[in-house]
């Protein structure tokens, strides 16, 4: 069932700032890549002592995914935030946005644009619903070069350091829709699917009342059911994409789909089941590329992970 709608704080740390991401996109451009592993290595140092909070957040949300505890779970979790170093200079491959270096830096990427386009192809859009896995900013770029109009729905953000993550998404054919906004939006995303356009959205963070509680790795979480809906009122199919990143400033692009919702509140269930087995399935491929630093699951007073928590 929907869940009471509620405001929801999400997760975000005092180094989320605008000068942290000046200094990545202003320093790193200009050392040689050969010399990006040991700066990466250095950076998660930094923040894997500095931030002990998300490291024990991490650490037990891969306990539950991968089953590993103690030293081994903490070297996942290093791990975790060095993928995230590299998660976050990626940003300097998007600005400025070159397609033709875009292109040589994703593999499988043709193999996927054939994909998308024979879905498009019937001529209800698509909804590609993404996770916070790799690199998402990558993946949008690569749609963008399709040609296609693409709706991103994403919550406002109001760190100082949006602007410059605006700006690393302001790609040709794409348009940011505000999550949870006017109700109208949903009523833009529906009529552009219609005219065979491309909407894209988060399926691992749940807000507002739009959500189901279903089981994730064996314990429950809520997960997002505005795409599904929009699925069943427009006949669209549902794509899932992920971006991993491989090695350093490389990427593969991983596509899981389509899914199909049919009509009533049990079709909705179904395909929310479905698509949570094939996160769980993309999730134990790429652990330590799944971006949370808070826990998923929430902590009992014990220390176990029970039921989750939004921010």
């Amino acid at each position: 069932m929907s869940r009471d709608a509620r405001t929801v704080r999400w997760y975000t740390h005092g180094w989320n700032r605008g000068l942290s991401w000046r200094l990545i996109l202003g320093i790193v451009p200009k050392v040689p890549r050969f010399l990006r592993p040991p700066l990466h290595a250095l950076a998660t140092l930094v923040c894997f002592t500095a931030m002990p909070r998300e490291r024990r957040a991490a650490r037990r949300n891969l306990a539950r995914i991968t089953g590993r505890r103690g030293l081994a779970s903490l070297f996942l979790a290093f791990r975790l935030f060095y993928n995230f170093s590299k998660f976050m200079v990626a940003y300097t491959d998007l600005l400025p946005f070159r397609p033709e270096r875009m292109r040589d830096r994703v593999q499988g990427g043709e193999e996927a644009r054939r994909a998308i386009e024979t879905l498009l192809g019937a001529g209800k859009g698509l909804i590609v619903v993404t996770l916070h896995l790799g690199s998402w900013e990558v993946g949008l770029a690569c749609l963008s070069l399709l040609g296609r109009p693409v709706s991103v729905v994403l919550l406002p953000e109001e760190h100082d350091a949006a602007p410059l993550a605006r700006r690393a998404r302001a790609h040709p054919c794409v348009r940011t829709v505000a999550a949870g906004g006017s109700a109208w939006n949903g009523l833009e995303l529906l009529l552009a699917l219609r005219r065979g356009e491309i909407v894209t959205m988060q399926g691992d963070r749940s807000f507002g009342a739009e959500s189901r509680r279903l089981p994730l790795f064996g314990a429950p979480v809520d997960l997002p059911s505005g795409p599904f809906a929009l699925a069943q009122a427009s006949g669209a199919p549902l794509l899932l994409v992920c971006v991993p990143i491989r090695g350093h400033s490389r990427y593969l692009m991983h596509l899981d789909g389509p899914l199909a919702v049919g009509p009533g509140a049990e079709a909705i269930d179904a395909a929310l089941m479905d698509f949570a087995r094939r996160v769980e399935r993309v999730v134990r491929l790429y652990p330590t590329q799944w971006f949370n630093f808070y826990d998923v699951w929430e902590v009992t007073p014990g220390g176990s992970p029970s039921s989750p928590r939004a921010g």
